[in-house]
Formats: structure tokens, C-alpha cells, sequence
């Protein structure tokens, strides 16, 4: 066992050495990916060989490059490698509090515009709490593989049953989310549906769950860097950063999708009917700072689309009050919170009370309206029950 331990300490040094030299000369994101692997092989080899202190400080840089470090946290990562080669030169060592706070701080900020390929399915997804998908987020950064673990318990020992599951899953993944399922109501037993994140073999995951009534499916990990799709998304997050930068505003955008094939005029459809909802929440929902999160999900016969804001929501008092100004309601007519938001897509309607560089010019929501409706599509808009609002679209795709 110590020619085993000697011979992954002195592996790990050369290659934490080369990892320095290359993080010093360019910091790109290649090499990002390259070193938290890296780092998280040695990390695992830390625990093995019980080296706590070097185990930590991996555990720690591992965090920080999968909450994407960047060139301006090349010093940061180059002390935190050395500091690692120092722990595993001498099991004693310990890098600095101070130091591991630095890399917590660094592993929580991500940029302003983020895309993830996710395949969990959209009616699983859109209930997942804010926390969740933060979480599922997390994973996906990471290089993570997300997992559907199927169970059903005996109604007796659920509590039981439950908590031993949930203990080997925590053992070798990250769990996600769960909750209720159906599929073992007719065999009189509780079903539940476990999303858990792992880099572990499904068929590893699947031997550990032998003595569970459970089934584990996989999340195919998908590559869309270079698909048409993924060009589309990153340009319509890249338009969003900066227009909420001329704004003065900060604004996170994140966007959702499981990917889908879609021809070019569709492609340029969305593009525009996205840089539009994006338009309204940076300009008219959201005050100096906030988010906005796009899905953009593949289902079986229909291509969902939604932009949600955590801003100030409609106004629906406000937009009364233009419709009325405007003549396209009376001062007598009584319209429901629908059909109030309804006006907003009433031609050069705007509640903007002055002109930007952004809106107030004439063309708006009508114009969203109109594009969708040019692929066959519905657009529905409401307010969320916490804050802000949210655009859906649905478009048939045996018409795409």
C-alpha cells in the first residue's frame, strides 16, 4: 500500500506542477475543465490515502473552478496549487482559513450568462424550487451525469426504507431533488422520484441499490457547444448582459434547455422573439438588479419556451390606465387581471412613460405576438405568485 501512496504523491506533484506552470502562462477555458479534473483525481486519491488537509484544499479548488474561476482568479488558483503541493509534499501542512474563504468566495460567483443542457424532464423541471435548479445547475458545471432514481416503498417501513436510500445515494451522488411518483401506486406501495448528480457508472449506482425495489435511468450528458442551437442561446445571453450593462443594471440570465433541432428561420424567429421578452424585463420589470431565466425545451409534440423575471411583475393598474388612455377600453369597462394583461400586446401599446435606447419606441409586445403567431405558436403571459412575470410560448412541432 505505501509504494501505491508514494507513487500517486509523486504523480500528483508533477502533475500539479505542470498544472501551475500552464494556469500562469493562460488561463483559458479548456484549461479550466482540464484542471478540475485534475484536481478532483487527486482529490479522490487524497481520501484514499487518508490525507485530509490535501483533500480539503483539492475539495476547495475543485468548487472554485466548477463555479467558473476565471483569468482573474489565475493568482488565486496558482497559490490554492501550490498550497496543495505543499499538503501532499507534508500531510501536516494546512493551507490558510482565510485562504479556503478566498476559494469559497471565487467558487460562488458565476458569470452574468449562463446556458445549461439539462435533460430532466420540463414537468419535473418547472417544479423544481429555486434551490433545486441552482443545484442541478451546480452539477451540470461540474461535469456531473444527473440520474432518475425510480422507488417504491412498503407503506410499514417507508420512513425506514426512505432514509437508508437516501443515505447510499448521499454516498455516491449529490441528490438533487425528489418527489412524489405513480408508478408503484397499483402495487400498493409509495412511489418516489430521486434526481441525484454523480460521476459514478449508472451500472455502480445500480449495484448499490440492489436491495431496493428501485430502477435508475441516466441523463444522457449532451455536447451542444457547436450546435446551432447553443450559438443562438449564448448570442441571446450575450445581448442580455449587454443591455442590462447600457442599463446600469445587474442582471443575471441563466437559460434552460434539453436541446432541440431546429431549422434556421426558426432559429432567427427565436432569436427575436427572445431578444424582445428580454428587452421588456431588463427595461420595464426589474429594478437595478435581478434575474431572468429562459427554458427553452424539446417535449414530445411541442417546442416550450418561457422567459421568467424576479422584477416587479405587470402593473395591471397601470395598463388599464394606458388602455383607457389609448381608447382600447372604456373608462366603464370592468376587464379581469387576464384580460387586463391581455392589452399588452395591443399594437405600440407601452407603459414606458419616457424613450430609451431600449423601449417606448413603438415596437412592442405586438411585435413578439406577431412572430410567434408567423411559426404557429401561443403566447401566454402572467404573473408569478411570488414576484416578476412569465412569458410562455408553445409551438406545435410537427409544424417546425
Amino acid at each position: 500500500m505505501s509504494d501505491f501512496r508514494q507513487t500517486f504523491l509523486a504523480d500528483s506533484i508533477d502533475k500539479l506542477t505542470a498544472l501551475e506552470t500552464q494556469v500562469k502562462k493562460d488561463f483559458s477555458e479548456n484549461l479550466r475543465r482540464e484542471a478540475f479534473r485534475t484536481i478532483h483525481t487527486i482529490k479522490g486519491g487524497a481520501q484514499t490515502f487518508d490525507l485530509p488537509q490535501a483533500a480539503q484544499i483539492a475539495d476547495e479548488l475543485e468548487n472554485t473552478l466548477s463555479g467558473g474561476a476565471t483569468e482573474n482568479d489565475k493568482n488565486l488558483l496558482v497559490e490554492g496549487i501550490e498550497f496543495l503541493i505543499s499538503s501532499l509534499q507534508t500531510n501536516e501542512f494546512s493551507a490558510p482559513e482565510d485562504f479556503l474563504e478566498k476559494l469559497r468566495r471565487a467558487g460562488q460567483k458565476t458569470s452574468a450568462g449562463e446556458i445549461f443542457f439539462i435533460n430532466i424532464p420540463l414537468d419535473v423541471f418547472k417544479n423544481l424550487s429555486a434551490q433545486e435548479r441552482n443545484a442541478a445547475a451546480s452539477a451540470i458545471r461540474a461535469e456531473k451525469d444527473i440520474f432518475c432514481v425510480e422507488a417504491g416503498f412498503d407503506a410499514a417501513k417507508f420512513a425506514e426504507d426512505y432514509r437508508n436510500l437516501q443515505q447510499i445515494l448521499g454516498e455516491k451522488s449529490e441528490i438533487l431533488a425528489s418527489m412524489p411518483s405513480e408508478k408503484y401506486k397499483l402495487a400498493g406501495k409509495i412511489g418516489f422520484r430521486i434526481f441525484i448528480a454523480s460521476r459514478e457508472p449508472a451500472e455502480n449506482l445500480r449495484i448499490s441499490l440492489k436491495s431496493f425495489d428501485a430502477e435508475i435511468s441516466a441523463f444522457e450528458r449532451k455536447e451542444n457547444d457547436s450546435s446551432d442551437l447553443h450559438e443562438m442561446l449564448r448570442q441571446i445571453a450575450a445581448h442580455g448582459e449587454n443591455i442590462a450593462e447600457k442599463s446600469g443594471k445587474e442582471i443575471r440570465f441563466e437559460i434552460f434547455s434539453n436541446g432541440a433541432a431546429l431549422s434556421a428561420d426558426k432559429l432567427n424567429s427565436f432569436f427575436e422573439i427572445l431578444l424582445h421578452l428580454i428587452r421588456n424585463a431588463v427595461d420595464h420589470a426589474i429594478g437595478k438588479s435581478g434575474s431572468v431565466e429562459i427554458l427553452f425545451f424539446n417535449e414530445t409534440d411541442r417546442l416550450h419556451v418561457s422567459v421568467a423575471d424576479d422584477g416587479k411583475g405587470i402593473d395591471l393598474q397601470k395598463v388599464r390606465a394606458r388602455a383607457v388612455a389609448k381608447n382600447l377600453i372604456s373608462d366603464d369597462d370592468v376587464p379581469d387581471a387576464n384580460e387586463i394583461i391581455e392589452l399588452i400586446f395591443a399594437p405600440e401599446f407601452s407603459t414606458a412613460d419616457k424613450l430609451t435606447e431600449i423601449s417606448g419606441r413603438g415596437v412592442g409586445l405586438d411585435a413578439v405576438k406577431s412572430a410567434v403567431e408567423k411559426i404557429n405558436g401561443k403566447i401566454f403571459v402572467r404573473n408569478r405568485k411570488t414576484n416578476g412575470a412569465i412569458f410562455e410560448i408553445i409551438v406545435p412541432t410537427k409544424r417546425i
